[in-house]
Parts: structure tokens; sequence; C-alpha cells
């Protein structure tokens, strides 16, 4: 009778207690049988060690695999949203000159990667209707992004904001209740501006501007003074660091820079959405005060150059601007409102 397994027996340590010679040339009798049901409780043991074994380390296997295939997830995750991520969660790790705005606590602003070709104006391309000469779809569409509508702001929010409530002019009490403030996004100024220089170079669409605005407080040419350092501020702000590269074109002499490139913006049509269901208009008309008390600034620096403290009407007779109040302006006396006793 034939034992395989004491052949494997045999190659165990020589003090162990359950070592024994192979069958060959061996007493097979029953005198050795015990030892024999011994050694074969050891080798089911060790084959049960052995599984154990195997058993922890398929085990462990499927751990680190688990582990791998999370951390892989989790990095495409990243990766996908590296091109697609909140202000507020940039907010701490790039430095931005709007980061204070209390507007990122009201709307999920995302930056998402945009591929620009930038080529001169050519209709068989297809342009923007921003690229488009004057007409009446351009105006609409120009009017919904650079109109300056105003947004409710909180007491909270006009400090985050870094300016004193008290300074801010509030909204009407009896239309948008107690504690709310006018703000408007810069984002829209800018654009305002932007749309002023434009206008200003299709005089034979839009007319003499210079005429059409003479009764405002500012000239014309101040006007656009301003939209054109407005403008020139924000870009120099960002200060866009994307190469442009020259390159060489067939037929074309000499080097050429490709204005084609990719920019990570944020989704600036979310934000109009945004505001086209979060703008306020009131319903009353403007007036010189607030229905509540307000600290007037003085408008050196601000409305008038350095050194100027005059008022609007002083100020425009000043630079020789007959005034016009506007129909949907109300003005009342010259003095705070009466409830306050200023």
């Amino acid at each position: 009778m034939q034992f395989p397994y004491l052949g494997w027996a045999r190659r165990k340590k020589e003090n162990s207690q359950y070592q024994y010679l192979s069958d060959e040339g061996e007493d097979h009798s029953l005198v050795h049988e015990p030892k024999r049901y011994t050694a074969l409780k050891y080798i089911r043991h060790e084959t049960k060690s052995w599984k154990s074994f195997n058993s922890y380390i398929f085990i462990l296997s499927l751990s680190i695999a688990n582990i791998f295939l999370f951390f892989s997830t989790v990095a495409m995750i990243l990766i996908h949203r590296g091109s697609r991520c909140t202000e507020k969660e940039i907010r701490d790790g790039i430095p931005d000159s709007s980061n204070t705005a209390p507007i990122f606590d009201r709307l999920n602003i995302y930056r998402s990667k945009y591929h620009h070709n930038f080529t001169l104006y050519w209709w068989d391309d297809n342009p923007s209707i921003f690229q488009q000469p004057p007409s009446p779809e351009v105006d609409e569409a120009w009017e919904r992004i650079s109109s300056t509508k105003s947004i409710a702001l909180s007491a909270e929010e006009v400090r985050a904001a870094g300016y004193d409530p008290a300074t801010v002019w509030p909204a009407p009490a009896n239309e948008f209740g107690e504690g709310v403030y006018y703000g408007v996004l810069d984002f829209y100024h800018q654009l305002h501006c932007l749309n002023m220089l434009r206008k200003t170079a299709w005089p034979s669409y839009y007319g003499d501007m210079r005429e059409k605005m003479k009764h405002t407080p500012l000239k014309w040419e101040d006007h656009l003074q301003h939209c054109t350092y407005a403008v020139l501020r924000s870009i120099l702000c960002h200060a866009d660091m994307e190469v442009l590269v020259g390159q060489k074109f067939k037929g074309w002499p000499g080097v050429n820079l490709n204005f084609a490139s990719t920019k990570k913006c944020r989704n600036f049509e979310d934000i109009f959405d945004w505001m086209e269901t979060n703008a306020i208009q009131q319903k009353a008309p403007w007036s010189e005060y607030p229905d509540r008390s307000i600290i007037e600034l003085d408008p050196e620096g601000i409305l008038t150059p350095f050194g100027d403290h005059s008022g609007l009407e002083e100020f425009a007779a000043s630079r020789g601007i007959e005034l016009e109040v506007p129909a949907d302006l109300a003005w009342q006396p010259h003095k705070q409102h009466p409830n306050e006793g200023n």
C-alpha cells in the first residue's frame, strides 16, 4: 500500500514529530498505520493552512485591486472636473480679482475649456452674432449681455463686498422688504462699455452718438475714455498669458500669428441665465434720495476729478452741459428722506 504523501512529509524538518520515511523499502504493517494516519492529519492540516494562505492572498489581492480601482475612479473624476470646476473650488487655490464677490455663494459658476479660432471676420465661417455688423438682431444680443441690471444684496453681502450698508442705496422697502440693497456685476458694466465702443465704430448705423448723449452728465468723449479704460483695466487685470505662435502659411509670405487658442473660461451663459431670473427692477420711479436714510459720500475721485467736490448741476455747468432729466426720474426736493429728520 503506497502513501505518496509520506514522500512529501519526509522533506519536513528533521525535528518535526510528523517526519516519516518514504514508502520505498519500508514496513507497511498495521503497526505503522497509526503513524501514517497521524501524518495524514498533519498533511490535511498543512493543506488547510495552505488553502487559508491562498485565501488570504486572494482577499488581499482583491482588496488592493478595489483600492486601485477606487483611486483610479477618483483620479478620472478629478481630471474631468479639472476642466469644469466651480469658483468655490478654486477660490482659495487660484488668485482672482473677484474671489470675494458674494455672487459665488448663490451661483455655481463653472469653468470649462473653450477653443476659439479667432480668425478674421468671414461670412463663410458662420460668425458669432457678436461678430456681425449692426442689425436689430445684433442689438438685441448685445442688449442681453450689456444691460446693467441690478441684483438684490443683503447687508451681509454688502459687507462681504467691502462696503458699509449705510452707504449703499437701499431698494424700496414696500417692494422688496427691509435690508435689501442694489448691486450691479462689474462684468455687465464692462460689457456695457464695450458695447458703447462698438456703437461708436458704426456711425452710419447708430448716428452721431455725441449728439444723442449731449444732455448726459458726461460728455461723450469722457464717456468713451471711461469705457476704454474700464475694458483695458479688465484685460490687464486678468493678463492672459497664453502664447500665440508665428507660423508660415501656404501662399502667404513671411510670418503670421495663429490666433487660435484654447482657454478655460467661466461659463458666461450660466451667468446670463441666472441674471435673467434674478435681476430686480423697482416699479417706483428713481428719486434723488431713497426711502431710508443713507450716508452721502464725497463725489471727488469717483464722479468728479480729484479736487472737485461739486454736485451734479454745478459739475455739468462747469463742463458746458445742459442737463435733461430723463422722464422716468422723479427728482424729489434736495434733502434726505423726511422720516429721518435730515
